[in-house]
């Protein structure tokens, strides 16, 4: 009985080894037949420097051409913070600004300020605890007037406006954030 246990269990680590060397084979030639890549060694690279480099968005490394022209332009954006890299984006990608001008903002104030008030309702009454409900309603409304979330406080024209009046205030809107960037 002994003979039969010690066979099996070296039959057991000869089929592991087997199999073993079968997966690295299978592994060399997948990675003979891969495009190459940089290897990467298991013990991370020593950093030189405690922050990595911030360097401007320059609007020229994102262009499959650049510009011919010779217009000594700065095309550099400075966009810190999230709101201003996604400002940064939508001057790149050439996104339509559309979405920003506003033909009828009194449609949107009422919808607008029952989610701002059923969202800051919690945090205003954890905030100011003795006050009575219509008042801490005031406290809300007050600040929904400054919000930006406000219908009124976005770029808006009249309900009238022709296209040229609205693509104008599309430019100044866009101007106003290539400025605020530092483009």
């Amino acid at each position: 009985m002994p003979k039969k246990a010690a066979e099996e269990a070296e039959s057991k680590k000869l089929d592991a080894a087997r199999k073993k060397a079968e997966k690295d084979a299978l592994l060399a030639e997948e990675e003979r037949n891969a495009p190459s890549k940089a290897k990467t060694s298991k013990t991370a690279a020593k950093k030189t420097s405690a922050a990595p480099s911030r360097r401007p968005l320059n609007l020229d490394d994102l262009d499959e051409h650049p510009p011919q022209n010779d217009d000594n332009k700065n095309t550099a954006l400075n966009a810190t913070g999230i709101d201003n890299a996604l400002d940064a984006l939508s001057l790149t990608s050439g996104a339509s600004a559309s979405a920003q001008v506003e033909r009828h903002p009194e449609r949107r104030f009422k919808a607008a300020y029952a989610a701002y008030e059923a969202r800051r309702m919690p945090e205003v009454e954890e905030e100011m605890k003795g006050l009575r409900r219509q008042q801490r309603v005031d406290v809300i409304r007050k600040e929904f007037e400054r919000s930006p979330e406000n219908p009124f406080n976005q770029v808006s024209v009249g309900f009238d406006a022709s296209k040229e009046e609205i693509k104008e205030v599309r430019e100044q809107e866009r101007e106003k954030v290539e400025k605020r960037l530092g483009k």
